[in-house]
């Protein structure tokens, strides 16, 4: 019997005890990374912006087996914001303008909203009840091959799936647990009546950055935590979905989603971080020679660990375009200014590190 055929339908609770420490680490981080974000500056906030949409888009995608190419997902979401409300073009200006009224979270969540959202999805697609609730039975199973599959979860009839999105839809309007226990009980719940014929993990996690919107939107891509984890985020799925006399314990999927939620902040903590020891480190060496500038901002573009290796004259003269005998000699006035120290190696293995404080 699935959970929606029993008596607990359609009342998702959680321990409240035992998500009550995970909820809380999460929140003083969130409150960590905001002072964190206000050090950076508007374009750096921007930046940092457009990267969790186009993660959210691209890993969204990548839960399910497709591909999307950032590239193709950058170029609509920066078109999207300079030309809101223009007609898309292409699948990928529809799925940046999901993305975006998704992050956004304006305007209550409707059944018209869900059906747009559909059709952003599908945009260009030739699938079957698009924009509208299913009109056949799913089953969700596991195999191999076909007549072998092992069943997980049968969604509700069909015709049952408006009157249960209905009672969904109400029920959110008035629920007042914290921001993520709501979104994600909400993602159980949805996932559970699994109302379209298609995409409705990706609408489901759609509705989870809706949810926080109202609050403040996530600073990073939750679905990328998810890609990290798919099998844990599918098993937590199932963990959730048992009847325990009149309610449903959803507490399992609870602490899995604040534990990618965690995972989710420390890494976005790390990067704003990073981003302040970069700002500190130009500020610091303010009137750095133009090619030694050029070079060293090359390598915090391509990320902490990269700047934590440090460079020798080969890699700078590439970067660079200059001869090896120059990259040395460049190195060496970065050294003299003190933007490098030399490492323990000796002649053309050389490593120089950026001073870093």
């Amino acid at each position: 019997m699935d959970i929606w055929q029993t008596p607990a339908w359609p009342n998702f609770r959680h321990d409240a005890a035992a998500t009550e420490g995970p909820l809380a680490d999460f929140s003083a981080r969130l409150g960590s990374i905001t002072g964190l974000q206000m050090a950076l500056s508007a374009e750096e906030r921007r930046e940092t912006f457009l990267r969790a949409v186009i993660n959210e888009a691209v890993a969204s995608f990548a839960i399910e087996g497709a591909v999307l190419r950032a590239e193709d997902i950058e170029a609509s979401v920066v078109a999207s914001l300079a030309h809101r409300g223009a007609e898309p073009q292409r699948r990928s200006d529809a799925i940046a303008t999901l993305m975006l009224e998704a992050r956004e979270g304006q305007g209550a969540l409707s059944e018209d909203r869900l059906f747009h959202w559909h059709e952003l999805l599908f945009h260009g697609v030739d699938l079957e009840d698009k924009g509208r609730w299913r009109s056949f039975p799913i089953v969700i199973a596991r195999g191999a091959s076909v007549g072998k599959e092992e069943v997980l979860y049968s969604a509700p009839p069909q015709d049952r799936v408006a009157s249960m999105m209905q009672e969904f839809l109400t029920s959110l309007k008035s629920d007042s647990r914290p921001p993520p226990v709501r979104a994600a009980l909400a993602h159980l719940w949805f996932e559970s009546i699994h109302p379209f014929s298609d995409g409705n993990g990706r609408i489901g996690r759609a509705l989870v950055e809706y949810i926080f919107a109202q609050d403040a939107a996530l600073p990073f891509s939750l679905s990328r935590q998810i890609e990290t984890d798919k099998q844990g985020y599918y098993r937590a799925l199932q963990a959730g979905r048992k009847a325990v006399g009149d309610y449903i314990d959803g507490t399992p999927f609870v602490l899995w989603f604040l534990d990618r939620l965690t995972a989710g902040i420390v890494e976005a903590e790390a990067e704003a971080r990073f981003l302040v020891v970069r700002n500190g480190y130009f500020m610091r060496f303010a009137n750095l020679p133009q090619r030694g500038e050029k070079v060293l901002r090359r390598l915090f573009a391509e990320g902490p660990r990269r700047v934590s290796e440090g460079i020798s004259a080969g890699p700078y003269a590439r970067i660079a375009g200059v001869s090896l005998a120059t990259a040395t000699r460049d190195l060496a006035e970065l050294e003299a200014i003190g933007a490098v120290s030399r490492g323990a190696e000796g002649g053309r293995s050389t490593r120089y590190l950026l001073s870093i404080s």
